[in-house]
């Protein structure tokens, strides 16, 4: 559209022979720019998804409640525009609705994702019930992560003794102190389970407890940075945080690699199939670093998108 708007409007213009390229009414015309001007915020958030050097999964729920607020306070003139903008909104709310509300029942792996982000953290596009349930989720999966490294540590540490001989050997207890419980093995554990669920949860309450990062920093260095501080919260972050957005960054590869491996290029060698896919891959972030320098200096959605998040 804007290229129609920036390069064939003046083109409309010209007579040759009798014609008129593109002969639209004015008002057709205004239609164009309106209709521009809306899909505007819908184009950054496109091309904002189909990046790959950052985590884009978390971004999801900010950007569509973003791109709801932008739509819905949007002044329109014209009725057709009225109508995309009844339309866009229901479908938003529509498609998007299981990424942007948290159940019980469902995986809730965007939701995760945003709430692992310390962009987001604060889930401010949910109520506060829902927080609290996503924390606790939060704080489960956490302890079920560190319940496994324990028993790999444990199954570990027992094959390294199974291996080497112990200096000193445990003489066995009686019958009589199994049934007393003299050494107090029970309480021990209750109070290994006790510490390692106040651990957990400290862990979690502070980490939401912390203002928001923000949103031209990047998610992955700042775990990186903070990792010891939140070290089972970085787990989970590890393995959420590298799901992709969309499949756009694969499907492009494929793409490329089709366009390469044309019959015309039947001979080439697999190193230089490679390097031709490396060339594309260097142009497209190029070009996707120049979209957004006219936005933002960073990689970012649009600041009407997410400056409420």
């Amino acid at each position: 559209l804007n290229m129609i708007i920036t390069d064939m409007r003046p083109l409309s213009m010209v007579e040759d022979e009798g014609k008129r390229y593109l002969d639209l009414k004015s008002e057709q015309w205004s239609l164009l720019e309106e209709l521009s001007a809306a899909l505007k915020p819908f184009e950054c958030a496109t091309v904002f998804m189909s990046g790959q050097k950052y985590t884009t999964v978390s971004s999801i729920p900010p950007l569509v409640k973003g791109l709801l607020k932008s739509t819905q306070n949007a002044a329109f003139e014209s009725a057709p525009l009225r109508a995309f903008q009844l339309t866009a909104t229901e479908q938003l709310q529509e498609r998007w609705k299981g990424e942007t509300f948290f159940s019980d029942t469902a995986p809730n792996t965007v939701i995760l994702a945003t709430a692992l982000d310390p962009r987001f953290r604060r889930l401010k596009f949910l109520s506060p019930d829902e927080v609290l349930h996503v924390q606790t989720k939060l704080q489960t999966m956490v302890l079920a992560e560190k319940r496994e490294m324990d028993v790999q540590q444990h199954g570990s540490c027992s094959s390294t003794s199974t291996d080497t001989p112990a200096a000193q050997s445990t003489p066995p207890a009686t019958l009589l102190d199994s049934l007393l419980g003299s050494d107090g093995e029970d309480e021990d554990r209750a109070s290994q389970g006790e510490d390692v669920h106040t651990q957990v949860r400290n862990e979690v309450l502070t980490y939401f407890g912390e203002k928001n990062l923000a949103k031209e920093e990047n998610a992955l260095q700042w775990w990186k940075a903070n990792r010891d501080r939140y070290p089972m919260l970085a787990r989970l972050a590890k393995s959420y945080l590298c799901i992709p957005g969309t499949s756009t960054p694969s499907e492009r590869l494929f793409s490329a690699a089709g366009n390469i491996t044309s019959k015309k290029r039947a001979s080439l060698s697999q190193e230089h199939v490679d390097i031709f896919a490396l060339q594309c891959k260097v142009l497209e972030e190029r070009d996707i670093c120049r979209y957004f320098h006219g936005v933002l200096a960073s990689p970012l959605p649009h600041p009407t998108l997410l400056a409420v998040f």
